[in-house]
């Protein structure tokens, strides 16, 4: 009996167990994140027009805030490309009074990541 507990440290031993694993878990999610927000930048460079290529050279991912409990990623386009994002998400007017086609690349990928990133934090959790 090398694991024996005394009744009155087993409320100790209990949160100790159950902060392991709340750390543990954390840190799995963590992981997952990255590597979902890495995968959505990459297939929504993949996916973005490319009639001239500047747009899809601007688009990017980065942490935006790590604690403790969870860590943000940010997709967004740099400067000055990020102006065109809504244009070809939602059509514009042309010169010659034509409309422009909609891409729904970025909304496309986003529904793509959020099913890969609850599937894969179910998957963590569940162990």
């Amino acid at each position: 009996m090398a694991n024996a507990i005394k009744i009155s440290s087993l409320e100790k031993e209990i949160q100790n167990t159950l902060n392991m694993y709340h750390q543990d878990i954390t840190n799995q999610i963590k992981v997952v994140t990255k590597e979902v927000a890495n995968e959505l930048g990459k297939n929504t460079k993949s996916d973005a027009p490319t009639r001239t290529g500047d747009y899809k050279k601007h688009i990017a991912v980065k942490k935006t805030n790590e604690t403790m409990r969870g860590v943000t990623y940010t997709w967004y386009v740099k400067d000055p490309e990020y102006r065109l994002s809504h244009l070809i998400a939602k059509g514009h007017k042309l010169k010659n009074g034509k409309e422009s086609k909609k891409n729904d690349f970025i909304e496309k990928n986003e529904k793509i990541a959020i099913e890969t990133y609850e599937k894969r934090v179910r998957e963590v959790v569940e162990g």
